[in-house]
């Protein structure tokens, strides 16, 4: 029983890399086309079956396969990506950051991070965190040679951001106080 149980749970992730990569392909072929919003809705409908993170304890009963780790990083990465495009910051960051649980090595989900962040209003936090994402970007095995300076770059366009809203903080006036 518990060999059959092993192959069932096998023979059900095969099915959902097969359905998920279904799903991306058909967003792909929609972003390629620059019809973003149909390509949210494809996404989507692979997003739907992905595992929830906190079910992988780590067991075999509810372990979550490397291979379905990966393309739920991919599938999330291209739909901030398509987010992005529609100007959907916030959703964007959360699909982008969500595939960085799925697999941290994937250097688009860091990447993406930084992006939507620096999308959004400028604050400090979301400075701070921007410049945490491209660091982290950078510090990826898997980033190409070839966008090596396009992080870099953005890395330093968030640190002069977060250096500028530090500059800009309005000092309390001081002089009224008494130390004891």
């Amino acid at each position: 029983p518990a060999v059959a149980q092993s192959q069932a749970h096998a023979i059900a992730r095969m099915a959902t890399v097969v359905d998920i990569l279904k799903h991306k392909d058909e967003g792909n072929t929609l972003y390629k086309a620059k019809d973003y919003t149909a390509a949210i809705q494809a996404y989507s409908k692979g997003v739907k079956l992905l595992p929830d993170l906190d079910e992988d304890d780590g067991s075999n009963s509810v372990h979550i396969s490397a291979e379905v780790r990966k393309q739920a990083a991919v599938l999330l990465c291209n739909r901030s990506a398509a987010q992005m495009a529609e100007k959907k910051a916030v959703a964007a960051l959360v699909d982008a950051q969500r595939a960085a649980d799925f697999d941290s090595s994937n250097w688009k989900a860091h990447w993406r991070t930084g992006l939507a962040l620096m999308m959004m209003e400028i604050r400090l936090e979301k400075s701070e965190q921007a410049v945490a994402a491209f660091q982290r970007t950078l510090a990826c095995p898997s980033l190409p040679e070839s966008e090596r300076d396009n992080v870099a770059k953005a890395l330093s366009h968030a640190q002069y951001r977060l250096r500028e809203g530090r500059d800009a903080l309005d000092m309390p006036d001081m002089s009224n106080c008494i130390l004891s």
